[in-house]
């Protein structure tokens, strides 16, 4: 089995990329990382959003912009850790699925219009911090949500988050051990 780590939380001394590698920790599969910091991503752009539209049409991927969406594909797990930014997702991620959600590589349509996917994943976790709250009903989690029902057919889909860690008072190192103890709570 493969576990896709999808890392956006790039920054150095990153609490959010230390509760990645303690999950990590407890997995006994090849682990395959794509570490956004370091990749040349960019948001689709009128000359490549044109590009992306006709390849896919064509089913056309030998360029090297698919290579992401081919890797998540493959993957039997994902796990993508990232920061809480702005009541969202750190641009590069966003970026990165958008690259993902490739009509053909990890998911199509059917004859009357509905979607199944091209994926081989059965879960995906996402790990986040952030300083502040994170709202009940975030819309980071619900855009993860629906891409994985809509697009991906991934029905296993865990949230695991330490928020507040910058407030005055907070005991920070406690509340990211809650999240690792949670690990052991929900493995199979």
């Amino acid at each position: 089995m493969t576990v896709l780590f999808v890392n956006a939380a790039f920054r150095e001394n990153s609490r959010t990329y230390a509760l990645a590698q303690q999950y990590l920790s407890t997995l006994t599969d090849e682990i395959e990382t794509v570490n956004l910091g370091e990749e040349d991503i960019h948001p689709l752009q009128k000359a490549s959003l044109e590009k992306y539209c006709k390849n896919s049409r064509e089913h056309d991927f030998g360029d090297a912009m698919y290579r992401y969406a081919k890797q998540f594909a493959e993957a039997d797990e994902i796990l993508i850790a990232a920061p809480f930014w702005n009541f969202g997702l750190p641009a590069v991620l966003h970026d990165y699925l958008e690259l993902v959600c490739t009509q053909g590589l990890t998911f199509d349509l059917d004859k009357v219009g509905e979607y199944y996917s091209l994926c081989q994943a059965k879960k995906l976790v996402l790990i986040m911090t952030a300083g502040g709250y994170v709202p009940e009903n975030d819309c980071a989690i619900s855009y993860i949500r629906t891409l994985c029902k809509e697009f991906w057919k991934i029905n296993d889909v865990r949230y695991y988050y330490a928020d507040g860690i910058d407030l005055v008072g907070t005991d920070m190192n406690a509340k990211l051990e809650a999240v690792v103890k949670q690990y052991g709570n929900t493995q199979k």
